[in-house]
């Protein structure tokens, strides 16, 4: 699905450039279309908001096989209705959608932990040639609220 999405905007030049070369995905993935990968996780802010999360954290990995890594937290829960209906405003935003879906997904796994002190905290996807989604999940005794530092004044 990956190598669709990332090589759906290749020129006939560089399809014609890769035919001779063997494919190996997003590992070759140029600057621009990641560049374009990361605008569209920052512009969606506002639909994982929509659907019950917040992107906590997007790693970017270079190397032989690149890869991009954003973590999801859920802060809260949202009816299979709003799932859909967001679902239907991106139709043409597959990685979005993938996201979506794959959140939905993972946050249903919570019934597994219901007599647990486990809780479904969120999720982190590896974006790459072979994409990977984990759910996590935490102890509640181990998550501790975060507060600011002020100054002194």
């Amino acid at each position: 699905m990956f190598n669709r999405f990332f090589n759906k905007n290749k020129t006939q030049e560089e399809d014609a450039s890769s035919k001779s070369q063997p494919a190996t995905g997003f590992a070759n993935l140029s600057a621009d279309k990641l560049k374009a990968v990361i605008a569209s996780l920052t512009k969606a802010e506002t639909i994982f908001i929509k659907a019950g999360y917040r992107m906590e954290q997007l790693d970017v990995e270079f190397g032989n096989a690149t890869k991009l890594t954003p973590y999801f937290k859920q802060l809260e829960s949202i009816s299979q209705q709003q799932h859909d209906d967001l679902l239907a405003v991106l139709e043409d935003q597959q990685l979005i959608k993938f996201i979506l879906i794959s959140l939905n997904k993972s946050s249903r796994m919570q019934s597994l932990f219901d007599n647990s002190e486990l809780y479904y905290y969120g999720m982190e996807i590896d974006i790459s040639s072979a994409p990977t989604v984990r759910t996590i999940f935490k102890r509640k005794d181990s998550v501790a609220e975060v507060l600011p530092i002020k100054p002194d004044l």
